[in-house]
């Protein structure tokens, strides 16, 4: 892998994004169908007349994104997010918000050297891992952040992030899953 030039991780910012797609009906949740339209339609009208069990019954979902800019000293930024369906977006954003100590005043390359061993410290942090370190808000967080780092690591080597991705050796890329 080619050296990148080490940059200072200064800030990392957070925001609740929403966008208030119940109010109209706008948009669709995978929970409700998977099938063709008409098969969605017809659960969405069962859901509406009470039919279906509560936990069918997902027709209001607003969707709703936590966004993470990640600045460095030198002036790049990169930016991630992780979609929700609204309620519970200002839970992640806290979860954010809880592990930019772990991100700010890092190197870029301490971070890129081993960025599946930065994945597990974000994970496995031993005052927030109970929320859930194998699921739930502790990973939706750590995807925002990743996300970002993606993108970063992206514009320090002025490329896309899927050309970074397709460039990659295989054990590399394992590397990352590790």
């Amino acid at each position: 892998m080619a050296k990148d030039r080490t940059l200072n991780i200064t800030t990392l910012t957070a925001k609740d994004i929403r966008w208030p797609t119940s109010l109209g009906a706008h948009g669709s949740d995978a929970m409700v169908g998977s099938g063709d339209a008409s098969q969605r339609d017809q659960l969405i009208a069962m859901t509406k007349r009470k039919r279906l069990p509560p936990c069918f019954q997902h027709t209001d979902p607003d969707y709703s994104c936590v966004y993470v800019t990640i600045a460095t000293a030198e002036g790049l930024a990169g930016h991630g997010m992780t979609f929700t369906l609204g309620r519970g977006t200002d839970i992640v954003l806290l979860a954010v918000r809880a592990m930019k100590r772990l991100v700010e005043g890092r190197t870029t390359a301490s971070i890129f050297e081993r960025f599946g061993a930065f994945w597990r410290e974000l994970t496995s942090d031993s005052q927030l891992r109970w929320i859930g370190p194998e699921k739930g808000v502790t990973h939706l967080a750590v995807a925002a952040i990743i996300n970002a780092l993606w993108d970063l690591w992206g514009r320090v080597r002025n490329v896309p992030v899927w050309q970074l991705l397709a460039e990659m050796e295989p054990e590399v890329s394992l590397f990352f899953r590790l």
